[in-house]
């Protein structure tokens, strides 16, 4: 039986999670270890994961839970009788389990591990420095370990913020004991530097554009993760972020669309992540003469008429069918029907939005149309009603679905 289990929590982001299987691989033999990878729905990191063995379970997720819920998981699989729980792909060093294992046998409750300097002597030149810092509080850290036994405290942390799971297991297991930070043990985030993934200066061919009410919510950096790991092509993002205040839809992917200078342009929900090679197959219907293209979405409700929460048009298209200069959608439909409005100018013309079921995305269905905000709420919903009113005057005879 391994000493200890390491749990990892994988979103996507190929790279960093390479380089953290390789920081597993150089850690060494004693104590003995297991590797537990909880692939949280990641969009790139399929093939990375199908060709581990040896002590390494990987647990896969069709939808994206979180952290507390993929530690649970993880711990749910251990043989161990201790956890290390690395927050994200974390880079532990070679020597750091045996150190955070000494640490849980002193009666305390958690050990966690530090990001600092790695020798005695640039420990001691830090220290001379004014305002350094030499050891990161314990729900900083990137590594924490504690017992399986204590593995519930896990279920007990269960609706924290996201970005402060750490902290909320650490107050949980504070209650059985001391948590403690173990200097000899470094733990260290990957790289956040991107490398260009295209030769500098290339031309894009495609401009994405992403309306949102909050550019820094989670689900924002997932789609933008997903973004960059399954584009191939040279390729731009926008962000818009309309939520102060909120606008609606039809305004922030009129503005975005206002700054395409490329041959073709996506519209894309915030929770929306494409999956590996999602684009050619949408660029090749473009060029076949397709006005407007959609992907086939493999997880939640589908709409094969067109499900706009993702769809790709053309340089021409954006020209010929847009509802007036600079505003593809009517602006008259702030929050819903703008789909709708395209739909039925497309089909007047004979020439629908095509589904290309080979382009393949996931979608959370309305995330943001589901607020419980209740000031949002009542915004959406007055609004809606508002909407459908100038769709009716604009569409006497369609049909709402």
């Amino acid at each position: 039986m391994p000493a200890v289990a390491v749990i990892v929590h994988l979103e996507g982001g190929r790279e960093k999670a390479r380089r953290c299987l390789e920081a597993l691989a150089a850690l060494e033999d004693e104590p003995t270890f297991e590797a537990i990878l909880v692939d949280d729905a990641s969009p790139d990191l399929g093939e990375l994961l199908a060709g581990l063995g040896g002590d390494v379970k990987v647990l896969r997720n069709e939808r994206r839970e979180g952290f507390v819920a993929a530690a649970i998981q993880g711990a749910a699989a251990a043989a161990a009788e201790a956890l290390v729980l690395l927050r994200g792909p974390a880079l532990l060093a070679p020597d750091a389990l045996a150190p955070l294992l000494q640490a849980l046998d002193h009666h305390t409750a958690a050990a966690a591990g530090v990001d600092g300097p790695k020798t005695q002597a640039e420990l001691e030149f830090s220290a001379h420095q004014p305002g350094a810092v030499t050891e990161l509080h314990p729900t900083a850290t990137h590594a924490l370990a504690f017992r399986h036994a204590d593995a519930e405290c896990l279920r007990d942390a269960v609706g924290a913020t996201p970005g402060f799971e750490i902290a909320a297991i650490c107050t949980e297991l504070a209650r059985r004991g001391p948590v403690v930070t173990v200097p000899a043990a470094r733990a260290t985030p990957p790289s956040g530097t991107v490398a260009a993934r295209r030769a500098p200066g290339a031309r894009p061919e495609l401009t994405i554009v992403v309306p949102t009410l909050d550019a820094t919510a989670p689900r924002v950096g997932a789609c933008l993760t997903a973004i960059a790991a399954g584009t191939t092509a040279p390729h731009l993002v926008i962000v818009v972020d309309n939520g102060s205040p909120p606008q609606g839809f039809t305004a922030p992917v009129n503005a975005g669309l206002r700054a395409v200078d490329t041959s073709y342009a996506v519209v894309m929900n915030d929770d929306v992540e494409p999956l590996d090679g999602w684009w050619e197959p949408l660029r090749a219907a473009l060029d076949e003469g397709a006005s407007v293209v959609f992907p086939q979405t493999v997880e939640g409700r589908m709409r094969e008429d067109f499900a706009a929460w993702c769809f790709a048009l053309s340089a021409r298209t954006l020209a010929e069918m847009s509802h007036a200069p600079g505003e593809f959608f009517d602006p008259a439909l702030r929050v819903w029907f703008q789909d709708s409005d395209l739909l039925l100018r497309l089909r007047a013309i004979g020439r629908p939005p095509r589904l290309v079921a080979e382009s393949r995305i996931r979608h959370v269905l309305s995330t943001t149309v589901d607020t419980e905000d209740p000031t949002l709420r009542t915004w959406i919903d007055r609004t809606i009603a508002a909407d459908m009113a100038a769709f009716q005057r604009k569409h006497p005879t369609a049909t709402i679905t």
